[in-house]
């Protein structure tokens, strides 16, 4: 996400936060207030610039660590793989035991969601007069 660096709640302003909590004295509730988050957000802020100094303080992504439920590379391979024989997609879920869901949500990703996409680009023919 792209935000101009002196809007709030950015890497500056949460520096700013910890910098009157830890060298002005404020107090977390006082400095959370004048910055107007919760004072929840100030304390989590607070504990991660004293863990991890002020790269704590950057921007974090919300994607999962990990995600223990995803389909198996061995089945996606098969999907690809029967993808790549041409056969439209309840077959390949009735083949290869995931729903029909899983299976277009895998060619989808996959860039193979068309039949077209198996097929290689048609040359690109130029002229001059």
């Amino acid at each position: 996400m792209h935000i101009h660096s002196n809007a709030r709640r950015t890497f500056r302003s949460r520096d700013a936060l910890v910098a009157s909590i830890i060298e002005q004295r404020f107090t977390v509730k006082a400095a959370a207030a004048a910055f107007t988050v919760s004072e929840r957000t100030a304390r989590k802020w607070l504990a991660r610039f004293r863990a991890e100094g002020k790269a704590g303080l950057r921007d974090r992504s919300s994607r999962p660590r990990r995600s223990p439920r995803q389909t198996p590379l061995a089945q996606v391979a098969v999907v690809l793989a029967l993808r790549r024989l041409r056969l439209p997609g309840f077959q390949i879920a009735r083949q290869s035991a995931c729903s029909k869901a899983t299976v277009s949500r895998l060619l989808r990703r996959h860039g193979l969601a068309r039949l077209s996409a198996l097929d290689p680009a048609p040359p690109i023919v130029r002229y001059q007069r």
